[in-house]
């Protein structure tokens, strides 16, 4: 389905003046307006009904995300795209609170959602801690008739609307095979996650562990660290274990940490013989990728995850219905040094 994001992006232009053109308001110039349209009309867009469904209701709706702290990369990412669509929603009056917590605290997510509920929103999307308390949260709330997408890390049941996401087991799948063929399917692999009560972290953690004893007979488990999303931590971690065991030769980074892994392997001078699989490029990846210390990253699409989280949510509220589908996910993007620049062209006719 075509949006104004990819229309914008082939027009070279914001999303509000995307937004602006269809809807013929003004600030737009004839010669811009004439471009959108047609652009528009190639890709055979199908306006929603954001305006018509808000002039008919009269309604001054506001929504609220929650966001994961963005000291990690892809929930900075994540966030510019929820950034995009909040922009495009308030042309229409709607407001969308968005908040960046400061911990991975179920704590103080839970006081964030009770927050958002005492500002009467009518949606919350969110970067969902997997945790009885929150759980129960958002159970009440979807019960008190707030609308619930979780984003880019789902809870182990389903009180919510619907996952906007990646399929994290099937991408560590992948990884697990492209990490033993890079080691001719023989050796002793470890794991970092972040935590064990993010979802997505276990997911990774199984899929990885499944592939593996499925069909590499020949490669074990060195062990898993949980890093808690820092780089200390799994610099000192990943160094003990590879001085323990001098058989690694292969490293699986499921969460964050990925500075201090890649440290730890750099002052054993082993990044020739082990080789490295991460999530989600950022500047500092594609450094490592280019000294030939991390070998692989998938990517995950982290902005479109974050827009398209909030453009459901606010769908659902306004055509007042169920979801058409239980989860919605980007695709499998796999990185190597040849293609680890973003290679996105701006299409100008």
């Amino acid at each position: 389905m075509t949006t104004i994001k990819d229309i914008a992006k082939m027009a070279n232009t914001s999303i509000g003046t995307v937004d602006r053109a269809l809807n013929n308001k003004p600030g737009v110039s004839a010669k811009t307006r004439e471009r959108i349209m047609a652009i528009a009309e190639s890709l055979d867009y199908k306006p929603n009904r954001l305006g018509k469904a808000l002039v008919l209701r009269n309604r001054n709706m506001q929504l609220g995300f929650i966001v994961e702290p963005i000291s990690n990369p892809f929930f900075e990412e994540l966030k510019k795209g929820v950034e995009q669509m909040r922009d495009a929603l308030n042309e229409y009056g709607i407001t969308t609170h968005i908040f960046c917590m400061n911990t991975h605290e179920e704590k103080e997510m839970v006081e964030l959602l009770d927050r958002l509920e005492d500002m009467g929103v009518s949606g919350i999307a969110l970067n969902a801690i997997n945790s009885p308390v929150v759980i129960d949260k958002l159970e009440n709330m979807k019960k008190a008739g707030i609308r619930i997408v979780t984003c880019s890390t789902d809870i182990s049941n389903e009180k919510r609307d619907c996952f906007v996401g990646f399929c994290h087991e099937k991408s560590a799948r992948v990884a697990a095979e492209l990490l033993a063929k890079f080691n001719g399917g023989q050796g002793e692999f470890l794991v970092t996650i972040g935590y064990r009560y993010i979802m997505a972290h276990m997911q990774r953690l199984n899929g990885f562990e499944y592939k593996i004893k499925e069909a590499y007979p020949q490669i074990s488990l060195a062990g898993v660290l949980e890093v808690e999303e820092n780089d200390e931590i799994a610099f000192r971690e990943t160094l003990k274990a590879l001085e323990t065991n001098d058989r690694i030769n292969g490293i699986f980074i499921a969460g964050y940490g990925i500075k201090g892994v890649a440290k730890a392997v750099e002052v054993k001078n082993r990044s020739k013989e082990i080789k490295i699989i991460c999530y989600d490029n950022s500047a500092f990846v594609t450094d490592y990728v280019k000294k030939g210390v991390i070998d692989a990253v998938i990517c995950q699409d982290p902005e479109k995850q974050g827009y398209m989280a909030l453009k459901i949510l606010s769908d659902l509220i306004i055509g007042d219905k169920e979801v058409k589908a239980d989860t919605y996910m980007t695709s499998i993007d796999i990185r190597l040094c040849e293609n680890i620049d973003r290679d996105f062209q701006e299409w100008e006719i």
